[in-house]
């Protein structure tokens, strides 16, 4: 009888062990699964740096097209307002705290992405209207400012900005698509991983 008692406490030692091993592995896979969707968001981090760069650009960029075309600082002053409330706005959105990420909820983390796919698209939207309000208010700005409506050189000058200007816009607009599709995807993909890890525990 008492070496069947000592057979059963030792598998009952033995279970226990298996047991925190399991919970343990459980424990690192989960880690490891979370830091995986933290680095899928480094694009992001990226992208905000990158754009706070491309804000002073601008700042210093846009007062020397100013200069050359004899653009009024109304037209100035909204372009960097807008601006620095689109790259402030969008270092809103997406902000994660990393610690909480790591070790918080994860139904908690899926709302955030959830939330920020939402406010990144009204900040699209709302951007979208602001170029179509820009873009006209830009090239009539440097028609006047120019002379162009005078002829001779300084027609040439607006017909080269004309140009210029047509396809560095166009090729911003498809640049902001790619990368405003391509957070949406990071995030939509970090929501998949999460309802999966989740689907048990419910």
């Amino acid at each position: 009888m008492e070496t069947k008692h000592t057979e059963f406490e030792e598998m009952r030692q033995q279970l226990d062990i298996l047991k925190n091993k399991l919970d343990n592995q459980t424990l690192v896979n989960d880690k490891l699964i979370r830091q995986s969707m933290l680095n899928k968001m480094s694009f992001m981090k990226k992208y905000t740096w990158v754009s706070f760069l491309v804000l002073l650009f601008i700042y210093y960029g846009y007062n020397e097209v100013r200069v050359m075309f004899n653009m009024s600082w109304w037209f100035y002053g909204f372009t960097v307002l807008v601006m620095t409330f689109c790259v402030c706005f969008d270092a809103y959105i997406n902000h994660v705290n990393k610690k909480e990420f790591l070790n918080g909820d994860l139904i908690a983390a899926s709302l955030q992405m959830q939330r920020m796919k939402k406010l990144r698209k009204k900040s699209f939207l709302c951007g979208t209207i602001i170029m179509i309000i820009w873009t006209p208010w830009f090239f009539i700005e440097a028609y006047y400012g120019s002379d162009a409506a005078k002829g001779g050189d300084h027609t040439s000058m607006f017909d080269g900005m004309l140009v210029g200007g047509g396809v560095g816009l166009i090729a911003g607009v498809a640049i902001g698509i790619w990368i405003y599709l391509r957070m949406q995807r990071i995030n939509s993909d970090i929501i998949s991983q999460i309802d999966e890890l989740t689907k048990g525990t419910e």
